[in-house]
């Protein structure tokens, strides 16, 4: 949980959460023509490491709550019990020993590996909370917003289950994607999905102007830094599902850092006192004269 907790989608106070926390930006941004849509959330936990505590993650945690507090520890004791409807079935299928569905709802911490049983129930699980999660976000923006775009969570973490539902519900699916390049074959879900998909978040920063840190992708100086741009660039173009990507972010961080939490990056088309960086400034206006082109070309 690296930004905090994950939502529980299947709290009952969830739609309210997120219809409060919504109102005052809709009302803010009203008919503004440039806002064509709205991410919802940021980098939220989906998954974590490898494919045990990854994919399955948020059903390994899930299980460690106590149903008596978690509606989502409920939900997914209901759905296990429409499965198997006798826990001996379930024990048969998971290679588990619980006593009884009472005992499967006090918090219990499973150990990997998962057998395939357990892996199918545990991927069903996340899609049905991502579907919870999705659908009522999706569902209260609409009714505030009716007419802009759900651009979806901006995944920085995730596995297939949780894309496969923000798909069903989001007019695009956004990631931040921290790397040199998208590289076509990592992404190769939002093609099978056939979604428009589009990136919240990516940057580059060097260390050759007084700034101590470079960010998440480094460059070598700020003349690599703009080579990187155009090719981070290129690669979105040319990919058939990618629509749009975000730079994060206008202007560098403090050299002291940001006050939260202490980020202090090169990551700006402009410094800390509006100086452009003129690298930045020429390769923008050179990428972004072809993309037009680039893009007819995408196959």
């Amino acid at each position: 949980d690296y930004w905090g907790k994950m939502h529980d989608p299947f709290d009952p106070k969830f739609e309210q959460s997120v219809r409060n926390s919504l109102r005052p930006v809709v009302q803010r941004i009203g008919d503004d023509p440039w806002c064509i849509g709205y991410f919802v959330d940021n980098e939220l936990s989906w998954a974590g490491m490898g494919e045990e505590g990854g994919r399955y993650g948020l059903a390994y945690g899930t299980l460690q709550e106590d149903a008596a507090t978690s509606p989502a520890k409920r939900a997914f004791v209901q759905q296990l019990r429409q499965k198997y409807g006798q826990i001996d079935r379930l024990n048969a299928a998971w290679g588990s020993s619980f006593a009884s569905w009472e005992e499967l709802e006090k918090p219990q911490r499973l150990q990997p590996p998962s057998n395939d049983a357990r892996r199918q129930d545990f991927a069903e699980f996340v899609k049905s909370l991502a579907r919870q999660y999705f659908r009522t976000v999706r569902d209260v923006l609409k009714e505030l917003a009716p007419n802009h775009l759900y651009l979806g969570c901006r995944f920085a973490w995730y596995g297939p289950d949780a894309v496969e539902a923000a798909a069903e519900y989001c007019d695009a699916i956004s990631f931040n994607i921290y790397a040199p390049r998208v590289e076509r074959d990592r992404y190769t879900i939002v093609e099978r999905l056939d979604k428009p998909a589009i990136i919240g978040e990516f940057h580059f920063g060097a260390l050759d102007r007084g700034m101590f840190h470079t960010g998440l992708v480094a460059a070598r100086d700020q003349q690599d830094r703009a080579r990187m741009y155009k090719d981070y660039l290129t690669s979105v173009l040319t990919h058939p599902n990618f629509v749009g990507c975000h730079w994060f972010q206008y202007n560098d961080q403090p050299l002291t850092g940001r006050w939260f939490d202490g980020e202090n990056y090169n990551i700006g088309f402009v410094t800390i006192t509006d100086t452009p960086y003129p690298e930045m400034v020429q390769a923008a206006r050179e990428i972004h004269a072809e993309a037009y082109r680039l893009r007819m070309g995408a196959k």
